[in-house]
């Protein structure tokens, strides 16, 4: 079961898949015809299947691409390049708003490098993640995503620190994630802890079992995805990513797509 079902359908024999298949495939189908812009990849870490819809398709990364950045920083503190505990002043003019808590400081405050990853990433912080972004450069971090096997990274204007994505990219960076978090290397765990612990969560636990859900969401204006991979008795990766143009049913449309999914894991773990 290792193919692009945007592309065509595949011949699955067991038929409690292919229903499962042929219902997300009419899901995703529906919303393109509507005029709207849908892509997901799942991946089975256990046997290498692989179902996917539109995975070369860009759309806005929105927060999505918050997880670089940290791991770049992580793994260069590995190496002695950076010291997590050096700290950088962020300033009222630094301030950015929409997500994130930083944004209601009241004075000039120091953060550590280590804290403004966990705010990056658990409380999806946009001022933490443009001061990384600046403490880095915007073309390194492009240079560390295209040496990972990405296509698209911090693709756009001049002024935004976000760019361009599509679920080819953003497996690479995820299966780079899982590797750094497998190896259990001295930043291993902290990071994993992270993004298993995220203030806001697109897809609701009772979607994907209740099993961990090593995740990043991105949500802005009619961009809304959730991309990660859950930790279960069969691991697998989901990304799912929307720009549906009407808003009040893109979380129902996002969990139900991750329900599918997760039941096709299922079935695939019973077969």
């Amino acid at each position: 079961m290792n193919y692009n079902i945007d592309a065509n359908r595949c011949n699955i024999k067991n038929k409690e898949i292919k229903k499962q298949v042929n219902k997300i495939l009419s899901l995703y189908l529906n919303e393109t015809q509507k005029g709207n812009k849908v892509a997901f990849y799942y991946e089975n870490t256990t046997n290498g299947s692989i179902l996917s819809f539109n995975r070369n398709i860009c759309f806005y990364a929105a927060s999505t691409i918050k997880i670089l950045v940290c791991l770049m920083i992580l793994e260069q503190a590995e190496e002695n390049k950076i010291n997590l505990e050096e700290k950088l002043l962020i300033t009222q003019q630094d301030l950015k708003k929409d997500t994130g808590i930083i944004k209601y400081q009241k004075k000039d405050t120091y953060y550590t490098l280590r804290r403004l990853i966990e705010l990056a990433i658990t409380e999806s912080d946009n001022t933490a993640y443009i001061k990384l972004v600046n403490f880095i450069g915007k073309e390194k971090i492009r240079k560390y995503g295209i040496s990972l096997g990405a296509e698209h990274t911090m693709e756009g204007k001049k002024t935004d620190s976000f760019g361009i994505i599509n679920c080819q990219d953003m497996i690479v960076y995820w299966k780079k994630i899982k590797e750094y978090i497998d190896l259990n290397k001295k930043y291993s765990k902290e990071l994993e802890y992270y993004l298993s612990n995220p203030k806001v969560k697109l897809i609701k636990d009772d979607s994907i079992g209740n099993k961990e859900f090593v995740r990043k969401y991105g949500s802005w204006d009619i961009a809304y995805h959730e991309a990660g991979y859950i930790n279960s008795d069969n691991p697998y990766y989901i990304i799912i990513l929307t720009q549906l143009n009407k808003y009040e049913y893109k979380e129902d449309f996002i969990n139900k797509s991750a329900k599918i999914l997760t039941e096709i894991n299922k079935l695939e773990s019973t077969k």
